[in-house]
């Protein structure tokens, strides 16, 4: 075995290929053959989308566990641990079952040479087809057509949402977007889509490949009552194209479109009931939490709030959901962006939202945008305050020393900032246990 620890394999995958991203399904697909890949009766959900992947990949594992269907579900990127990204009925893998994997892979892909997500990918496939799953949840990492989960066919594929993102590899307007996510889609199978407004393209190609379309607003809908943003009336279809209702669900506070897309796909799921497996119960959704997602945590200085919004979309969902959540104390932003983002229309939408703003450079992050060109761009749309710092630790030390009981902050701009504020947040919590701890002792 090259490794025995799972920091040595993944510090030598980030080097092992000439380039970060090399889309293609050629590599993945002879070393998944030479590994026998194969899901037998498994059902396979893949989900793709620019926004909203993660929440619907969420509320499919969630109501599907809790069923007592054998489920596996594949995201990325991870916040804190590698392990994140591999789970089999609810729980982070070990990491041996990863080093394990990893090791099969490296002996079978001889010469071929893989990415960084190429190898994570074939590891979650290796493990789930050894897992004897019900079902087996694969997020699209970039595009559709070319990413490697796109080597297994999906029994259900869904696009979530449609936004300009990843242009350099996808296009650069909604149409030819589209058109690369939709490569999910397979003949006869359901292809959900939950843009409202979607791309022509995304319609020519189910049509053109037989896949039965279910649009968002037509096929299936969730309206959110008015007099509160937390119940749903949910509408689709079964099997059969017969319609099935769900007059009122508690929503947790993730995308809609998400959400109907999960409801949506779990009564497609051609699924054979047994004694272990009871009907979903819509009731857990109120209590569905995904991480970086609106994510809440209080400290004695106020209230962070953690949002990997990283596009205009993303951006306009982040401001719904700070405008339907107000406080009685001040709004303040903490954010550091990839340097490939439109920072201009991630901004423009939240420009009226915070009563200052926080920046911080995202160290030894090559591709990371600097605070100080980050400023200068803030500072064209708002008149609040803009503090900059040298890191996301110092900016974080700022706004936390600005702050009261009754203040939030909002983390966001990239999976990079709220995992380098998730991690200084749980060191900052260790230490206090710590402490708490030693004091504990000496009093005994």
């Amino acid at each position: 075995m090259r490794f025995d620890r799972l920091q040595d394999w993944l510090g030598w995958l980030e080097t092992c290929h000439p380039s970060e991203i090399e889309m293609g399904l050629g590599r993945a697909s002879t070393v998944a053959k030479a590994l026998d890949i194969n899901f037998g009766q498994s059902k396979i959900i893949t989900v793709a989308g620019t926004n909203g992947k993660g929440s619907c990949v969420a509320v499919l594992n969630t109501l599907l566990t809790q069923a007592g269907y054998r489920v596996g579900a594949f995201t990325s990127p991870h916040f804190l641990d590698y392990n994140e990204r591999i789970v089999v009925n609810n729980q982070a893998v070990k990491d041996l079952e990863i080093i394990e994997s990893f090791h099969r892979i490296d002996q079978c892909r001889q010469t071929t040479s893989l990415t960084y997500f190429e190898f994570g990918t074939l590891a979650a496939l290796d493990i789930f087809c050894r897992s004897n799953l019900d079902v087996v949840i694969l997020e699209v990492g970039l595009g559709g057509r070319l990413d490697v989960v796109n080597i297994i066919d999906a029994d259900i594929a869904i696009i979530t949402s449609i936004d300009i993102d990843h242009v350099d590899w996808l296009g650069p307007d909604r149409e030819s977007i589209g058109a690369e996510k939709a490569g999910v889609f397979r003949p006869v199978v359901p292809a959900i889509c939950a843009d409202p407004n979607p791309p022509e393209s995304i319609l020519n190609i189910a049509e053109a490949m037989g896949s039965r379309l279910l649009l968002w607003g037509k096929q299936f809908d969730l309206s959110v009552n008015q007099s509160s943003s937390k119940i749903g009336s949910w509408v689709g279809e079964d099997l059969s194209g017969n319609k099935i209702d769900l007059p009122s669900i508690e929503l947790p506070d993730l995308p809609v479109g998400s959400i109907a897309a999960a409801i949506q796909a779990i009564e497609l799921l051609p699924l054979a009931d047994s004694d272990r497996v009871k009907k979903v119960n819509y009731d857990h959704l109120k209590d569905i939490h995904l991480p970086g997602r609106f994510q809440k945590i209080s400290l004695d200085e106020g209230l962070v709030i953690l949002d990997v919004a990283h596009n205009p979309a993303a951006a306009r969902h982040l401001q719904n959901l700070l405008s339907l959540h107000p406080i009685k104390g001040r709004t303040y932003a903490l954010v550091a962006m990839m340097s490939d983002k439109d920072v201009e229309g991630i901004i423009e939408p939240l420009q009226d939202a915070f009563d200052g703003w926080f920046l911080g450079d995202l160290v030894d992050n090559p591709r990371a945008k600097k605070a100080f060109e980050l400023e200068g761009i803030i500072k064209e749309h708002t008149e609040q305050v803009v503090t900059r710092a040298e890191s996301i630790s110092e900016a974080l030390d700022l706004v936390l020393e600005v702050m009261d009981i009754s203040d939030r902050v909002v983390v966001f701009g990239s999976f990079f900032t709220v995992a380098e504020v998730m991690t200084l947040i749980s060191k900052a919590n260790n230490k206090k246990v710590e402490r708490t701890t030693l004091e504990g002792s000496r009093d005994e």
